[in-house]
């Protein structure tokens, strides 16, 4: 195993960060200051740039070596010839880490990619911790610090999940969503010249800020520290969450260019994945969904299958239920107890069964939360799935109403000590009043009935999956993972879920 050699408190964690190449006038340097200003950023920003005196209310600098007194990090904004000379200054300067913005790298070509090596070179040697290049920075969220060139969304909150991206562009999707996930750390490592996958992976394994770790990832360049990260990450009890592209060998061509990255074959990066017990999604609003999930039911290890499950409508019931047992999820019948019980809060004509349609006569302030509460606690249930639509755009009737759903889905959680899950199975945003319910009870709120129950059979095989002392041998050396090749991407995997802790879960539809 190789543990990475970094240490990267210094890099997310600074209390000064220089700002090179900031200016009044706008452009990617004024978006870093105002991003410092909106996480509340605690310590000393210094723009750097000789045109100016001052940029946004702060005294500006010529130049890096001008700057008094410490400098922690750096963020330059500037181009590509610029970076190594930047980075030979900040070392001599006593400077611990830079971010660089910039493209232009190996995602080019030979010359981009000798630069690269460059870079790559002096940082092995001086130890300076370097971000990038052609990538979009980090936001420490949790810590109210960052060196991150596109513009914070419009709200956002702190959380447990750390994102590790390869693409600048899907880590803002992810930054940005309206889901507001709770993040800890969003950090796009663009070409990772010196800093790479394994070595921010090993940082969020020792973060106690962060308790999922979700990844988009175009390529695997140090598989063996990966590997390591993975398994430390599985002993600390953070799940790995990955969206892994270049199935295709479009894909694969689209990683070359963008980050000069080479993907791996698929079928080995999928066993891979499964040896290290790292959860594989194929869609950003499952990674999402999942590390959301993930996230929500920290200290809820349940492994069963055993589902009970409630709707208000006998339609999306039929649709959950071929979707739930895709995933080989089971629906315990009802016992006699419970019959009894559910015959005293629901009309006569309400079928007894589970899964549970509990809309009844449409009472859902006494009826519903009687009907929920009963199903939770039937015996033969380990886990409870609540089907409750919950769309952003709803009238304030029915906000009113589905209210009380999302508040009977926490007593249900509180009175039974079990795992409650709500599906709202349309995408697009959830209401936020009903969210706010859901969160403070401790209930996790989900968006897709695909995405929801997918995440949901992922968490229940994580939590069962086998001890690292008698997990199946790895069929192949990690670090000799091949390059791809015209006939690997020939039969892709068209993997649902990644990870698999015994031959009798059912993740991949081809596997």
């Amino acid at each position: 195993m190789k543990r990475s050699p970094w240490k990267l408190s210094p890099l997310f964690s600074p209390h000064s960060i220089a700002v090179i190449g900031a200016s009044p006038k706008g452009g990617a340097g004024s978006i870093v200051i105002r991003n410092l200003q909106r996480l509340g950023f605690a310590g000393t920003i210094h723009p750097v740039n000789p045109k100016y005196a001052d940029v946004l209310g702060y005294p500006c600098h010529p130049s890096l070596e001008t700057i008094p007194g410490p400098v922690d990090c750096a963020a330059v904004l500037l181009g590509d010839k610029a970076i190594l000379p930047i980075l030979k200054t900040a070392h001599a300067r006593g400077v611990k880490g830079v971010w660089a913005f910039a493209s232009g790298f190996a995602e080019t070509g030979e010359q981009g990619a000798a630069m690269q090596r460059e870079i790559r070179d002096f940082c092995r040697e001086t130890g300076l911790l370097f971000c990038g290049p052609n990538c979009v920075g980090y936001a420490n969220i949790t810590d109210g610090v960052g060196m991150y060139s596109a513009p914070l969304p419009r709200s956002f909150r702190k959380g447990s999940i750390g994102v590790i991206a390869q693409s600048g562009a899907v880590l803002l999707a992810l930054g940005n969503s309206p889901r507001e996930a709770g993040f800890s750390r969003l950090i796009s490592s663009g070409n990772e010249a010196a800093l790479g996958l394994a070595d921010y992976m090993d940082y969020l394994v020792d973060d106690p800020k962060t308790a999922v770790i979700a990844l988009f990832v175009e390529t695997i360049r140090d598989p063996e520290g990966v590997a390591d990260a993975c398994r430390r990450a599985r002993g600390a009890g953070k799940p790995v969450i990955a969206l892994k592209v270049g199935r295709s060998e479009l894909a694969c061509l689209v990683a070359a260019t963008h980050t000069g990255a080479i993907a791996g074959s698929d079928r080995t990066l999928d066993a891979f994945f499964r040896r290290w017990h790292v959860i594989r999604v194929n869609t950003l609003d499952e990674l999402l969904e999942t590390s959301i999930l993930f996230s929500g039911l920290r200290g809820a290890p349940t492994t069963s299958r055993r589902v009970g499950m409630s709707t208000v409508s006998g339609g999306e019931m039929g649709m959950l239920a071929d979707i739930c047992s895709d995933y080989g999820l089971e629906f315990p019948p009802l016992s006699e107890e419970g019959k009894a019980g559910l015959r005293n809060v629901l009309p006569p004509y309400a079928p007894l069964a589970n899964p549970l349609d509990a809309w009844g006569s449409g009472d859902l302030k006494e009826a519903y939360p009687a009907s929920l509460s009963i199903l939770a606690r039937e015996p033969a249930v380990d886990l409870l799935i609540v089907s409750q639509d919950m769309p952003s755009n709803m009238a304030d009737e029915q906000i009113a109403q589905f209210s009380d759903v999302a508040a009977a889905a926490v007593r249900a959680r509180a009175d039974s000590g079990k795992p409650v899950v709500v599906v709202s199975n349309i995408s697009g945003g959830i209401d936020p009043s009903i969210r706010k319910i859901l969160d403070d009870g401790g209930v996790p709120a989900l968006q897709g009935s695909t995405e929801g129950v997918g995440a949901v059979a992922a968490w229940l095989d994580w939590n069962r999956a086998l001890p690292e002392e008698t997990a199946p041998p790895f069929p192949f050396q990690p670090i000799s993972l091949p390059s791809w090749t015209p006939a690997a991407a020939s039969s892709p995997t068209r993997c649902r879920r990644g990870f698999s802790p015994t031959s009798a879960s059912r993740p991949c539809a081809n596997a």
